[in-house]
């Protein structure tokens, strides 16, 4: 059975993992690019689409589905991509179950709490805000804003965020891990979820922000060695380019 697919992407947000599991599966789709507004908001073409404004967003069959866990548990209980259980983990594992969780509520409620705090500090700072205050604000108070996000950053989410990582690696490095989230010999449901995560700690925005071990270095290599990793990355790069120069 073909379907009609189409990822609505924003720019620098959950919605990459998407790419992955849809070129793991082998699910031809369409993309359409929405970028984030000055004040790193979803932009109303967004709303437009979803009940709730938010990425990630994907149209199957004519359906609006919303919520990254359960997009990509739809899409690898579809009847027609059983002929990948050989390289992609359907089957789900109270494992694979337990990351996927994991990813959204215990990583990535921090970094998303993390993301918040910065941005909305530089935009009071640079007087961006709609509120009249903000635009108003003498040097004095620009550094106790400054002060007062560094320190709910780091010393309070950033020191949380830790502890999650480290939780995560040490799943990833006991005696008996395969290397992978899904507990088996391939990436599955906890793997496509906790996808966002780690590629920001070691690739992406947050690299070098926190210690990041052997464990998540080694499953993010696994990951972009991956044919179908390395097309999902290279699709979204061609899409935001490609929506940039329109």
């Amino acid at each position: 059975m073909s379907h009609q697919i189409t990822v609505h992407h924003l720019n620098s947000s959950r919605s990459e993992r998407l790419f992955w599991v849809l070129e793991e599966l082998g699910l031809p789709y369409n993309v359409k690019v929405h970028f984030r507004t000055e004040t790193n908001s979803s932009p109303k073409s967004l709303l437009d689409i979803s009940p709730t404004g938010k990425s990630p967003c994907l149209e199957l069959d004519g359906e609006i589905l919303t919520e990254s866990s359960f997009i990509v548990h739809k899409l690898l209980n579809l009847p027609d991509v059983k002929d990948k259980s050989n390289t992609v983990n359907l089957i789900e594992t109270e494992q694979d179950n337990f990351w996927s969780h994991y990813a959204e509520a215990s990583m990535l409620n921090l970094m998303q709490s993390t993301a918040i705090i910065k941005v909305m500090s530089t935009t009071w700072i640079q007087g961006k805000t709609d509120d009249e205050n903000g635009n108003n604000l003498n040097e004095g108070n620009k550094k106790a804003v400054q002060d007062f996000t560094s320190y709910l950053t780091g010393k309070v989410i950033g020191s949380q965020l830790q502890q999650s990582i480290n939780f995560a690696e040490k799943f990833l490095t006991k005696e008996n891990s395969t290397g992978w989230f899904s507990g088996t010999e391939n990436p599955g449901e906890g793997d496509f979820l906790m996808f966002f995560a780690i590629n920001a700690f070691v690739a992406g925005k947050a690299k070098g922000v926190f210690q990041i071990g052997e464990g998540f270095k080694g499953w993010h290599k696994r990951v972009m060695e991956r044919p179908a990793a390395q097309k999902a990355v290279k699709r979204e790069q061609d899409e935001l380019a490609k929506a940039q120069s329109a």
